[in-house]
């Protein structure tokens, strides 16, 4: 159920009903496990503590790849597996799996030379078993002048092309949120599920905080699944399991770094390590860094801990953008908005992070609980499917034995995959194109709020394409909360406006206020929330 009731209707089905299984995270892992156990016919229980993808999931490059610099390491099952994944993607979710040509460029003297880097890029598409969007080849210097004229010219020795895909990250998890709510299961945000649990017959008890009402409830499930990504091992209790690393991303405006629509892939001059230049609309965005991560007190991180670019994080990218692109100058004035995530990598006691794979690991406790950790993006949907063969595997010993589908999460698609019809609305090209991208083929509901109130087809900022009819549908159909869900992950102006979204801030809470019978001091602690968060992410300029 979507509309301002779903939060109400999914709390009281958490309360009055019995699960197989409950999930606690809600981020890619989390959102992966609940679609593919309800499309098989399990009853299904999702929970997340914040917003959907409020973490990790939200906070990645936004690319769905294979992972081209994991050959170095020889991890070809993991590049395997991810090109499939990619190759699923493409068919179950084109608007949100959309193919980008990358500029791979090798310069004399540093690694990997022009040799390595095609014989990189041809194992690459042949683990891709040569299917789109394989479409790669060598270029020579002036090709990669024509194609990419800030780079640096010294010693230039070519560049290889190849083709790989950009994504909205947030959306995907969104959307596989929704359809497994479409299929049955059950999914609420703000709702946090303590590490102990009590035993109830064939189920097991699992207290519950609602974070948005104040108020502890049960939720009965035969099987509980710990997603939480990188705060696994503050949720178990157990042996820690991760090397956590954070990942900082920066947003530049495009005309300060050109990309002319293509993807490069550039080496930090300090340390050697690979960073993505990628191109996002009128943006650019540049990152990621992979530092241990620090926390308070050396305990694994937990959700409410200040996540975020420092100063040497923002240096640090500014130094390679700037060796790599010469005539950009770039200065810490030019950066417009920084995010940052944890990776949940599995510590295999490797010397440094770099070498640590991104495969993922499964294990069950003492308590009985399932947990999953690890894994990338792109990969998320076949974790997905592991974990739920585990999770059968333990139910059916457990007394389960009515029937169930297979996977079917392979060849189904999400909710906005499907033909876009923009109607007959005048848009301007760069808004028919966002929205088309953004939403599917469920961009015709976005549309239809612009046809019975046409203001809310104006722009939310001169410089982007995102229009007022999609905070609107944010809250309605899209599961929004609070403001920062709204113009974080569903409208993402506080990544890529020069404002951050605080000037619709208001505008926005009002919104979430009429909509959800909110009182005034309620609208005002949302407000206050997102103002907070765009905050924190601007602490790096004070350290």
């Amino acid at each position: 159920m979507t509309g301002a009731g779903w939060r109400e209707a999914a709390r009281r089905r958490l309360e009055g009903e019995e699960f197989d299984l409950l999930v606690v995270g809600g981020g890619a892992t989390g959102a992966a496990i609940a679609r593919d156990a309800a499309t098989r016919g399990l009853l299904v229980a999702l929970c997340e503590r914040g917003d959907f993808a409020s973490q990790t999931s939200s906070q990645s490059s936004k690319l769905i790849h294979g992972g081209l610099r994991y050959l170095q390491h020889a991890d070809f099952s993991l590049v395997f597996e991810s090109l499939a994944e990619r190759r699923r993607l493409l068919a179950t979710a084109p608007h949100l799996c959309r193919p980008r040509e990358f500029l791979y460029p090798a310069y004399a003297g540093r690694f990997p030379s022009p040799t390595l880097l095609s014989l990189g890029v041809g194992l690459y598409d042949a683990l891709a078993l040569w299917r789109p969007p394989v479409c790669s080849h060598r270029l020579d210097t002036r090709e990669v002048y024509r194609l990419a004229p800030w780079l640096r010219s010294a010693d230039l020795l070519g560049a290889q092309q190849y083709v790989d895909c950009q994504t909205d990250d947030a959306r995907l998890v969104l959307e596989n949120v929704l359809d497994a709510v479409t299929t049955g299961a059950v999914a609420i945000s703000q709702v946090e599920i303590q590490r102990d649990h009590r035993r109830s017959g064939g189920f097991r008890v699992a207290q519950a905080l609602d974070r948005e009402r104040g108020d502890q409830f049960q939720i009965r499930a035969r099987l509980m699944v710990n997603a939480t990504g990188p705060f696994c091992d503050s949720f178990s209790a157990g042996p820690p399991r991760l090397r956590p690393t954070l990942g900082v991303h920066l947003v530049m405006d495009g005309d300060r770094l050109p990309t002319f629509g293509r993807a490069v892939v550039v080496h930090s001059p300090r340390d050697g390590r690979l960073v993505f230049v990628l191109p996002a609309g009128r943006r650019t965005v540049i990152g990621t860094t992979e530092t241990d991560w620090h926390g308070p007190s050396a305990r694994p991180p937990r959700p409410d801990d200040e996540i975020r670019a420092g100063r040497s994080d923002v240096d640090y990218l500014l130094e390679t953008a700037n060796h790599a692109f010469p005539p950009a100058n770039l200065q810490a004035s030019d950066v417009i908005s920084t995010f940052a995530g944890l990776r949940p990598l599995i510590d295999h006691g490797l010397a440094t992070h770099a070498a640590a794979s991104r495969e993922h690991a499964i294990w069950s406790d003492a308590r009985s609980w399932l947990h999953v950790a690890g894994g990338k993006l792109t990969t998320m949907r076949s974790m997905a499917e592991e974990v739920v063969d585990r999770a059968l595997e333990i139910l059916r010993d457990r007394g389960l034995e009515r029937a169930l589908r297979p996977c079917q999460t392979c060849a189904r698609p999400l909710p906005g995959a499907g033909k876009a019809n923009l109607g007959s609305l005048e848009l301007a090209p760069d808004i028919a194109a966002h929205l088309s991208e953004t939403y599917g083929a469920r961009v015709d509901q976005v549309l239809s709020l612009v046809a019975t109130d046409p203001s809310l087809g104006r722009r939310l900022d001169p410089e982007l394409p995102h229009v007022a009819a999609e905070l609107v549908f944010a809250i309605r159909s899209d599961l929004a909360c609070e403001v920062e869900d709204v113009l974080r992950r569903r409208v993402p102006l506080a990544l890529f406006s020069r404002t951050q979204g605080l000037d619709v801030a208001e505008e926005t809470a009002n919104l979430l206020a009429r909509e959800r019978g909110w009182s005034e001091r309620r609208r005002a602690h949302s407000l206050l929330q997102y103002r907070a968060a765009v905050s924190v992410s601007r602490m790096w300029r004070d350290d």
